[in-house]
């Protein structure tokens, strides 16, 4: 099995950055904007012209420090079937320390690449919600 291990760190509470990963609006915000969350299980879906993609997670935990979910449903998307995803907050001298960690993947193939470079790309996101009020998640389908 092959993991993504992704770190930033965010001018921003850890209580305004807890909001954004553990609640459907945060989620919205920064990483799909075609997103449910209820506490219990997320799912978020992905569309290009050629396919639509989802995945359902069940939230494991959700606590003060973070969350962790396991993949239990997905569409056009085997691969994350059974992964984990953990993002995990600290404290820093300056704001939020945020490491995310999506592990199980089955391969290092294109889906583990694409992956490997969005992770990054929707920390990025997450901060640039946090400290200006607008990220860039994926699009909802139209």
């Amino acid at each position: 099995m092959f993991t993504i291990d992704s770190k930033i760190e965010i001018v921003a509470p850890v209580a305004s950055v807890r909001t954004a990963i553990t609640t459907e609006a945060g989620y919205r915000a920064w990483w799909a904007q075609d997103a449910d969350f209820d506490g219990k299980q997320a799912t978020f879906r992905f569309a290009t012209p050629s396919e639509r993609r989802s995945v359902t997670f069940r939230i494991d935990r959700c606590d003060g420090t973070g969350i962790s979910m396991t993949c239990i449903a997905q569409e056009n998307n085997p691969d994350w079937l059974g992964t984990t995803l953990a993002i995990e907050l600290g404290e820093t001298a300056t704001g939020t320390r945020v490491h995310l960690v999506h592990s199980g993947y089955p391969a290092k193939n294109e889906v583990y690449e694409r992956c490997s470079d969005a992770w990054p790309y929707f920390l990025r996101s997450l901060a640039s919600y946090m400290m200006t009020g607008t990220g860039e998640p994926y699009p909802k389908a139209a």
